[in-house]
C-alpha cells in the first residue's frame, strides 16, 4: 500500500508543479482506498455497515479523532487498511494544512507588496507615497467625511516595498509600479476609479511636476471621466495641468505665499482656514448642489443651519453676491457648516 501510495505521489508530482493538487489527489485516493478496503473487510462480520458508516470510519481515522463508534475486527481491517489510513493519513493532512497555510501567507505578503490586482468599483487611487504621516492624514481626512467615509483607497508607488500595518488597518490596498503605466493602473481597477489623487513626488521633487503630468495625462485619456487632483509645485506648470483638463489643480508654493501675506495682515487667518479645511473638527467649506430656486437670497432658507458663502459656477466663484444674483442651472453652493447638509 505505501509502495503504491509512492508510486502515485511521484507521477502526480511530475504532472503537476501544484502542491496542493498532489496533496488532494493522494488524500482522495487514500480516502478511497480505505472506504472501500474496510468494506471489503469488515462487511462480512458487519452486515448492517453501509458505505456511509465506512466513508465516516475513515474520515475519523485519518483525522485521529477515533469516537470507536465502528473500528476493524479483521486481520486484513486491521493491517491492511486502518494501519496505513492512520500513518498516511495524519501526514497527508497535515502536508495539506501547510500547503493551505503557505498559500494564505504568501496572498497576504503578496498584497502587502502590492503585486496582487485589486477589484474595486468608486473608489480613491492615491498616486506616489508621500510619507506615513501626510498619507494617514488624507485618509483621516477622507474617512471624517461621510460623503467619503466608505469609500475604498488605493495606493500606487513605484519605490514602497511594503504597505505599513498602520494604513493596512485603515484598509488601504497597495499596487506597487509606476502609476503613468497602464497596466499598473489597470492592476488598481482605475477604470471603475471615482477620484485620482497625484501627490508630489518626494523622490524626485526638482521632477515633480514633470512625472505627475504624466500620470494626469494617462488618467485623461484612458478614464476621463474620473476626477483628478493634481498637487503642482512650481505655479508656472499651472497652465501645463490645465491643459491637461485636470479637474483640481492644488500648487502648494502660490497657497503658501498667499497665506503668508494674508497672515501678515490679518492675524489668526492661517488657522481659522486650518480648521475650514479639515474634516476632523470644527466647521468645514463644503461646496454642494444649489437648490431650485430663482435668486440667490432664497438659498439661505434651504441651509439654515451653515454660512451661506457664494456661488460656483463653472470655473466662477460668485462670493458673497447680491441677494437678487439669478441661480443658473448647474450652480453650486459654496458654504460653512459643521456637517455635509444632508443629501448634499
Amino acid at each position: 500500500m505505501i509502495h503504491v501510495l509512492s508510486r502515485l505521489w511521484l507521477r502526480t508530482r511530475a504532472a503537476t508543479s501544484k502542491g496542493w493538487i498532489t496533496g488532494v489527489t493522494l488524500f482522495l485516493a487514500l480516502l478511497f482506498y480505505s472506504t472501500a478496503g474496510f468494506m471489503y473487510f469488515e462487511l462480512p462480520s458487519n452486515p448492517d455497515m453501509g458505505w456511509i458508516d465506512a466513508f465516516w470510519w475513515s474520515i475519523v481515522t485519518m483525522t485521529t479523532v477515533g469516537y470507536g463508534d465502528y473500528f476493524p475486527v479483521t486481520f486484513g481491517g486491521r493491517f491492511l487498511v486502518c494501519v496505513p489510513t492512520m500513518l498516511v493519513g495524519i501526514g497527508l493532512l497535515g502536508y495539506l494544512l501547510s500547503v493551505f497555510s503557505g498559500a494564505v501567507l504568501d496572498t497576504r505578503m503578496k498584497t502587502l507588496r502590492g503585486v496582487l490586482p485589486v477589484d474595486l468599483t468608486n473608489h480613491a487611487i492615491i498616486c506616489r507615497w508621500a510619507g506615513l504621516g501626510p498619507t494617514l492624514k488624507l485618509v483621516d481626512e477622507i474617512r471624517s467625511d461621510p460623503a467619503t467615509a466608505s469609500i475604498p483607497v488605493v495606493l500606487i508607488d513605484p519605490l514602497l516595498e511594503e504597505l505599513p500595518s498602520d494604513l493596512v488597518a485603515a484598509g488601504v490596498k497597495f499596487i506597487r509600479g509606476e502609476p503613468s503605466r497602464e497596466a499598473v493602473l489597470t492592476r488598481a481597477c482605475f477604470r471603475k476609479a471615482r477620484f485620482a489623487i497625484v501627490q508630489a513626488d518626494a523622490h524626485h521633487p526638482d521632477s515633480s511636476d514633470h512625472r505627475n503630468l504624466t500620470v494626469a495625462l494617462t488618467f485623461e485619456r484612458l478614464h476621463p471621466d474620473v476626477r483628478t487632483i493634481v498637487h503642482v509645485r512650481d505655479p508656472e506648470n499651472v497652465p501645463f495641468f490645465e491643459r491637461a483638463n485636470c479637474d483640481a489643480i492644488i500648487c502648494t508654493e502660490a497657497l503658501s505665499s498667499q497665506l503668508i501675506a494674508q497672515e501678515m495682515k490679518d492675524p489668526g487667518l492661517n488657522s481659522v482656514l486650518a480648521e475650514l479645511t479639515t474634516n476632523a473638527h470644527g466647521k468645514q467649506w463644503f461646496i454642494v448642489d444649489a437648490p431650485k430656486v430663482s435668486v440667490f437670497g432664497e438659498i439661505r432658507s434651504h441651509f439654515q443651519d451653515s454660512v451661506v458663502i457664494g456661488l460656483v459656477r463653472g470655473q466662477r466663484n460668485l462670493l458673497a453676491p447680491p441677494d437678487d444674483t439669478p441661480v443658473e442651472p448647474g450652480d453650486r453652493v459654496a458654504l460653512i457648516a459643521a456637517r455635509r447638509p444632508s443629501g448634499a
